[in-house]
């Protein structure tokens, strides 16, 4: 029951671990990318968004208020064409405003306008941002500014406090686990293509999100751009691009790890001498003197081989920036928002696909049990090897050894600590980073088969070396010995 709890406190510490250090990468939304996800949520869900506060007792304003706001949105915006009073919507960007003469030069003519931004984006952040008071860009500026001009000539008919804050917390919860706004090129993104994203460049990754998503989120999310691209948008193209952005980075992670596989060779073969240790300090548990004698001979044994028994998690360490960055990549990439894989989404949570009930479901649930059997296979499979090497080495007693040993314990256990925590995580979690540790699993499994593989046969070599070695040495001393006589 003890250890029970001690490996449940284990388990509950690596969860809140993993949820401290996910929060780690930033999401690369900025502001104006927040005011369009705004403004394309409140128009296919205006009628719900009113229903709803309607249904929380709140009183709903007029029609003559939402026209108002309208007409406020199309003053700016007919200024902005035109390029009048200009100091008045300095919050648009420029390059915004050129791209959307553009585009409307462009329709003139018939022209290609798929990346050039429309008329919905520029009045979506006319809508929602705004110069608050200090003359900076802040959301919701004209819409609350205009709000009390519509109050102050129509008391009577103003909305409620209860009813706007009920309208801009539907809105932002709507919007608020959208984060796929990494993208190297501006553009329209999403199932529908309406969803403009302007596109961010390595060195603003850097100097405007952070150091973990400049040195790595956003090479790997032009990765997963580059290859969706090339390969298609389409849900299959999606796929082969996360299959080759895993591949890589788990090259980076096998080279990371060369290490530790030579380090759990040797300690299956240490294990008869450390078994000769146990034998001698049969009480290290318990007596301190034994306990320190114990661990004293322990360190002086790997030393002599060698051995660097932490390296394994120390590995797991190095490997948690590479793990957080790419889930910030897939995350947040908006490319991954343009398809679907069985008519799921690739940007859409894993627990809202499952229970939503949706023409998602079916396939989201049957991608969470395989994912959930082969991760199984890959975490628990190195154990079972290492089990049954150590079997063939010493036979069974040197298991208990290893039991006894505190830092052996915790290794035996991580593997079924990070199995839970990754299949409880892939619930919150994007399909797409679904399918990179689907795609992961696999390659662990092929790669802990292979390892074995090439491990048995550097066994078996130097097993026949040592045999003639023993051999040849036998010669040497019966020649000598005839000769004598």
């Amino acid at each position: 029951m003890k250890k029970f709890f001690k490996h449940s406190l284990v388990a509950l510490g690596a969860l809140l671990f993993l949820f401290i250090i996910t929060g780690c990468t930033k999401s690369f939304c900025n502001i104006n990318d927040s005011a369009v996800l705004y403004g394309s949520y409140e128009a296919k869900n205006h009628e719900t968004i009113i229903e709803t506060a309607k249904n929380n007792n709140s009183v709903i304003p007029e029609d003559d208020y939402w026209t108002f706001i309208d007409s406020k949105v199309d003053e700016v915006y007919n200024q902005v064409i035109n390029k009048q009073n200009t100091e008045s919507y300095t919050y648009i960007p420029q390059s915004y405003i050129d791209s959307h003469l553009q585009y409307l030069e462009a329709s003139n003519s018939n022209q290609d306008t798929s990346n050039l931004v429309n008329v919905p984006t520029i009045k979506y952040i006319i809508k929602f941002t705004g110069n608050d008071a200090n003359g900076n860009q802040a959301l919701w500026a004209n819409f609350d500014s205009w709000t009390e001009e519509y109050t102050s000539l129509n008391p009577l008919k103003a909305p409620t406090l209860n009813f706007m804050n009920s309208y801009k917390n539907q809105i932002q919860t709507g919007v608020g686990n959208t984060v796929t706004c990494l993208t190297p090129n501006s553009g329209y993104f999403g199932i529908n293509r309406d969803t403009y994203v302007q596109g961010k460049t390595w060195g603003e990754a850097f100097s405007e999100y952070g150091f973990l998503e400049g040195l790595l989120v956003y090479p790997i999310g032009w990765l997963i751009y580059t290859f969706t691209t090339f390969f298609g948008t389409n849900g299959a193209g999606q796929i082969l691009s996360i299959f080759l952005v895993t591949l890589i980075v788990r090259l980076i992670i096998v080279l990371l790890s060369i290490g530790s596989y030579s380090t759990q060779t040797k300690m299956a073969e240490l294990q008869p001498k450390l078994q000769m240790l146990q034998a001698k300090y049969p009480n290290n548990q318990t007596d301190q003197y034994q306990k320190q004698q114990f661990a004293a001979e322990q360190m002086k044994l790997y030393k002599q081989n060698k051995v660097h028994p932490f390296r394994s998690i120390l590995i797991l360490i190095v490997q948690f920036p590479l793990f957080i960055c790419v889930w910030g990549a897939l995350q947040g990439s908006a490319i991954l928002t343009t398809g679907q894989v069985f008519n799921l989404q690739l940007s859409t949570p894993m627990q809202t696909a499952m229970f939503a009930g949706t023409s998602e479901t079916p396939f989201a649930i049957v991608l969470f049990v395989i994912l959930a059997c082969v991760q199984f296979i890959a975490y628990l499979l190195p154990n079972w090897m290492q089990s049954y090497r150590r079997s063939k080495i010493v036979g069974d007693k040197t298991v208990q050894v290893e039991q006894n040993n505190t830092t052996m314990t915790m290794m035996k256990w991580m593997p079924w600590i990070m199995w839970v925590v990754i299949v409880f995580m892939s619930l919150q979690l994007p399909a797409a980073m679904c399918v990179y540790w689907l795609v992961g699993a696999w390659i662990s499994i092929l790669q802990t088969i292979i390892t074995e593989i090439v491990m048995a046969f550097k066994r078996g070599s130097k097993g026949k070396k040592n045999k003639k070695d023993k051999f040849t040495s036998y010669k040497k001393v019966d020649k000598k010995h005839m000769k004598i006589r």
